[in-house]
């Protein structure tokens, strides 16, 4: 069974502002290179033809490039004044021997290889196969403000599947400027057509808004020993026969925690924020401190996510510690104690942390 892929990428994206959605970062690429890649690994995929707007061919060939695709598969055709056109002027250049046809949107990015073969699965014993979601919203109809059973209905994403010639014929009639493929199809009038559960996370990029990504940061931090009283982890302070050498309180875990923050949003360490050289900064409470970090990353636009810290120690227990360390960050981070992940372990007598001379953490946030 050959199948041919068609993406529709013939807009120049009016909605999303002056740049061309389709070309914006996404990926290791952008938004219509990462849309195109998980169909060339599909089994029995012999075509791969790009309905792009003629001022953008040079662009998309860039980006191909750019990702070292030379695909002999993939070939250009010329985007038309609708979506419509496109799709038409795409299935027209299919070659012969293709025998199903899937359509997708190249303003999806995000679309995976699982639900491309979903998709493909259910076409058998229908003539197409249309993927959706359900709302996750109440929906309204605007005339008269009539509110409607969500459950009927399904918000409509691709990839859209269907048979060469049932999708040939459906487009071969289609005269106007038809919303999506399953509205081509329908004019046909008795054409059966399957239901794929969708993917929420298979969104279309239309807002500039749509394309904001996570970032990750990661941190260390490591203090040596001597004989004390104790230390304190995570904001709490740990009765032992121990107690930092350190400039603050020592607080190894949430020292990881603001340079794991502060490289996240592209700032310097902690070092730069909280010079050890500063008197201001002698005993401190790293709590307070993180709370300043906290402020650059609001200023930036950025929320914690969750934190995952690790603290490497010979001594004392840490585990009895663990929950009330968690509830210190929380009102700080601004997340539950569910999204603040806390391990300890030891380091096998090896080295200085392993003789137990030194303490250390590494911490890895998620900032949305």
């Amino acid at each position: 069974m050959n199948i041919g892929v068609i993406i529709a990428a013939g807009g120049q994206s009016q909605r999303y502002g002056v740049d061309n959605k389709l070309f914006a970062p996404a990926g290791t690429s952008c938004v219509l290179v990462e849309a195109i890649k998980p169909f060339l690994g599909i089994d029995g995929v012999s075509r791969v033809l790009i309905g792009v707007h003629p001022s953008f061919s040079d662009e998309l060939l860039a980006a191909l490039d750019s990702e070292r695709i030379e695909d002999p598969r993939i070939a250009l055709v010329v985007g038309g004044d609708s979506r419509t056109q496109t799709v038409r002027n795409a299935i027209s250049a299919l070659p012969n021997d293709v025998e199903i046809v899937l359509i997708h949107d190249g303003a999806r990015p995000f679309v995976t290889q699982d639900l491309i073969l979903r998709t493909l699965a259910a076409l058998d014993g229908a003539d197409a196969a249309v993927v959706t979601v359900p709302s996750r919203d109440s929906i309204l109809r605007l005339k008269d403000s009539q509110p409607l059973d969500r459950s009927k209905f399904g918000l409509v994403q691709t990839p859209f599947a269907a048979k060469r010639d049932v999708l040939e014929k459906a487009y071969k009639n289609a005269k106007n400027a038809f919303y999506d493929d399953v509205s081509v199809i329908k004019t046909l009038g008795n054409v059966k057509i399957a239901h794929v559960d969708g993917d929420p996370q298979n969104i279309k990029i239309t807002y500039p808004g749509d394309l904001v990504q996570p970032l990750t940061g990661c941190g260390y931090d490591i203090h040596r020993l001597e004989a004390g009283e104790g230390v304190t982890l995570g904001g709490v302070f740990i009765p032992c026969a121990y107690k930092t050498i350190a400039h603050s309180d020592g607080d190894v875990p949430v020292h990881a925690i603001m340079d794991a923050i502060l490289t996240a949003v592209g700032e310097r360490d902690i070092g730069h924020f909280f010079p050890t050289d500063d008197p201001a900064y002698d005993g401190a409470n790293s709590l307070d401190l993180l709370r300043k970090v906290m402020c650059v990353a609001r200023q930036s636009g950025k929320q914690v996510g969750n934190v995952s810290v690790t603290i490497i120690a010979e001594q004392p227990m840490l585990a009895p510690h663990i929950l009330s360390m968690k509830k210190a960050l929380s009102p700080i981070l601004g997340i539950s104690i569910e999204r603040i992940g806390i391990s300890a372990t030891t380091n096998e007598q090896v080295g200085n942390i392993g003789a137990g001379n030194a303490i250390a953490a590494y911490a890895t946030v998620l900032l949305k």
